[in-house]
């Protein structure tokens, strides 16, 4: 999918058919119009309107030569009917109607009717009521020329019914082409919808993931440099304690051959603890490490971890762990860690005079395991951003770390279906607290052997 989803293939063919089918609608809405016109029927001046008076004056004519030959009518009113029959005639020989006319076959007779009037206008000039035959031809001519008007508006009727047949017909096509244009048309803006919804969510994805690359290398080169400037802090006191050896040799006395191998000793440790916390970060985040919860001393444990620091940091060490059960369920490896981390961070991050205090409690259904330091402690702003990885925060500056502790514990507690606690003010200390469920050795074996 591409970036820009409206410029894609599938994009453009749907905007193209939209406005195909658009056009298309536009079309059959005017041909509509043009098609409801029609059906409006003639102007007034209509072919039965035309014919019925027509052979109204037809007949008018007739009944006026009758009177004339009996002397009741002047000739003055033969020629006023004959003046007002031709009037009707010359409506049909005059704009549109001719063209009506000739589609209904009629032209030939209108063609005819005024050649009849015109021969019968000549001859009128001086009829008598005396000229029995000129009379007689004149009413014949009159009930003809009726007749014809009444055949062409029975005619006409029929050919009105005809057309608007005709353009309901096509009225009825007309709205169903618009209807198959309409569901078209939303079916093409429904996949436009669609294409540009995936195209979104695709550019939404491409950014997302680009976000997690970009993080990922910011906390990659975040964490070369931090391991990089750990690491070289040890090797260089191993390098300096190394060379002084080699240089000064058998001279040198046993104080000082002691102090230095403590050095190289305690810069090996170091070294082994920045490497195993990394490995370990990374392990857990691979899924090499599992969880097993067994039963564990939580007593034995916070002692071997407070025993295992650094000989000159051991008498530094408070612990409180009366209110702590002994024993419980839990993953006695991944424990240990977490409180290894807690314990080692209080103390590096305190003066070499202020004492660490570990304490041990159960609460409701849950073990908590605190340690608490009086050290640089944690800016307000900062502390929901512990648990993040290399995440240091600006009180730390100079003081040696990875920043990937504290996630390490974090992602261990979510191993336990637990937690870490966090309370600190700056510049006085913090507290750190281990709280996970508490499972009570009995419980848990008559839970396993019920399974069993």
């Amino acid at each position: 999918m591409s970036a820009r989803p409206w410029l894609s293939r599938p994009f453009l063919a749907a905007a193209l058919a939209l406005t195909v089918l658009f056009v298309l609608l536009l079309a059959a809405v005017i041909r509509l119009a043009v098609n409801e016109n029609r059906l409006s029927g003639e102007p007034a001046e209509g072919v039965i309107w035309f014919s019925s008076q027509g052979q109204y004056e037809a007949m008018r004519l007739a009944d006026a030569v009758l009177l004339f030959e009996t002397g009741r009518v002047p000739r003055d009113e033969v020629n006023l009917r004959l003046d007002l029959l031709d009037s009707r005639v010359r409506l049909f020989e005059e704009g549109s109607m001719i063209h009506r006319v000739a589609a209904m076959g009629y032209d030939d007779e209108i063609a005819g009717l005024r050649a009849t009037l015109d021969v019968q206008r000549a001859q009128l000039a001086d009829l008598q009521p005396d000229h029995a035959e000129a009379i007689s031809a004149l009413h014949a001519a009159a009930q003809s020329i009726a007749l014809t008007m009444r055949d062409f508006a029975n005619a006409g009727m029929l050919d009105g019914r005809d057309r608007q047949e005709v353009v309901r017909n096509s009225r009825r096509q007309i709205l169903f082409e618009v209807l198959g244009y309409l569901i078209a048309t939303l079916a093409a803006g429904v996949l436009v919808a669609i294409i540009v919804a995936r195209g979104h969510r695709s550019m939404a994805r491409a950014e997302a993931a680009l976000d997690r690359e970009r993080e990922v290398s910011r906390l990659h080169r975040a964490f070369t440099s931090v391991v990089s400037h750990q690491f070289r802090t040890p090797l260089s006191i191993i390098d300096a304690s190394s060379q002084r050896m080699l240089r000064r040799g058998a001279a040198m006395s046993a104080e000082e051959i002691t102090t230095r191998v403590t050095k190289i000793r305690n810069a090996c440790q170091r070294l082994t603890r920045l490497m195993e916390s990394t490995l370990n970060a990374a392990r857990l985040e691979q899924g090499e490490i599992s969880f097993h919860a067994r039963v564990c001393d939580l007593h034995k444990l916070i002692t071997y971890v407070c025993e295992n620091q650094p000989e000159e940091d051991q008498n530094r060490i408070e612990r409180s762990l009366d209110a702590l059960p002994k024993l419980a369920m839990a993953d006695n490896t991944l424990l240990e860690q977490a409180v290894h981390n807690l314990v080692s961070n209080a103390l590096k991050y305190s003066p070499a005079s202020a004492s660490v205090v570990v304490r041990g409690e159960r609460q409701g259904g849950d073990a908590m395991i605190s340690v608490e330091d009086r050290g640089v402690g944690i800016p307000a702003d900062e502390i929901a951003f512990i648990s993040e990885r290399f995440f240091r925060a600006r009180t730390a500056e100079g003081i040696p770390g990875t920043g990937i502790g504290l996630n390490f514990v974090s992602q261990i507690m979510g191993l336990h279906g637990g937690r870490i606690d966090v309370r600190s003010t700056e510049g006085k200390g913090s507290t750190f607290t281990l709280i996970f469920p508490y499972r009570p050795v009995e419980l848990a074996r008559l839970a396993s052997e019920g399974a069993g």
